[in-house]
């Protein structure tokens, strides 16, 4: 009886100290746990918790670096973009700006010198000198323009090739007055129909008899 009495107070006595131990000390509470799981081949409490907490940090990690990575782009397009215009570092909004305040200014001078030289257009002979100044002013505005197009371009695209068309634009010139009789006199209905093909509205021409020996 007296061992007996012994022996259970030393297991109690062992079996209090073993889990004041686990309670305390996360060490022990992880051998007793994984020693748990060796005897039984089934999963502790403790232990499912721990694996429980894990999976839950990685997922924290994971969308740790997925804000830090959205941060990042949304600072990326929140910052001013600076790109090459003309030869110089500008922001994006400027090349832009400026490229507009450009065309602008230059249709803003075209308009009222077309519609101011309608009248002198048709003085007869005279009005030729008229419309091949008009006329080379166009044809610089127009190059200028996409000209002004294609930095602006650039500035969006360094690679980009030029525009042939606007080489063939830039490459136009007037013809002069004396180029502009001689055609006329030699054949009006070719030069009526050259411009027709570019001005559909143009009424049908009929070539009148026309004595030009007073301009000669």
């Amino acid at each position: 009886m007296k061992l007996r009495t012994v022996v259970f107070a030393v297991v109690l006595a062992g079996s209090v100290t073993m889990n004041v131990a686990t309670v305390a000390f996360s060490s022990v509470a992880m051998l007793v746990s994984g020693a748990f799981e060796v005897v039984t081949g089934a999963a502790s409490v403790l232990g499912a918790r721990d694996r429980k907490i894990n999976n839950l940090s990685d997922d924290l990690v994971r969308k740790e670096a997925e804000v830090v990575s959205l941060t990042d782009e949304v600072a990326t397009l929140r910052t001013p973009k600076s790109v090459t215009y003309r030869g110089q570092k500008r922001l994006l909004a400027e090349a832009v700006e400026d490229t507009a305040a450009r065309v602008s200014r230059r249709t803003a001078a075209g308009a009222p010198r077309n519609a101011g030289s309608v009248v002198a257009e048709a003085i007869p002979v005279a009005g030729v000198a008229v419309v091949l100044g008009v006329t080379a002013w166009d044809l610089k505005d127009a190059c200028d323009t996409m000209t002004d197009l294609h930095e602006l371009e650039l500035a969006f695209n360094p690679s980009v090739s030029p525009d042939p068309e606007a080489s063939e634009v830039c490459g136009l010139t007037v013809p002069t007055k004396d180029e502009v009789w001689t055609t006329v006199k030699a054949s009006p209905g070719v030069a009526w129909e050259v411009a027709a093909s570019y001005l559909p509205d143009l009424p049908e021409f009929t070539v009148p008899k026309i004595d030009w020996s007073p301009w000669n």
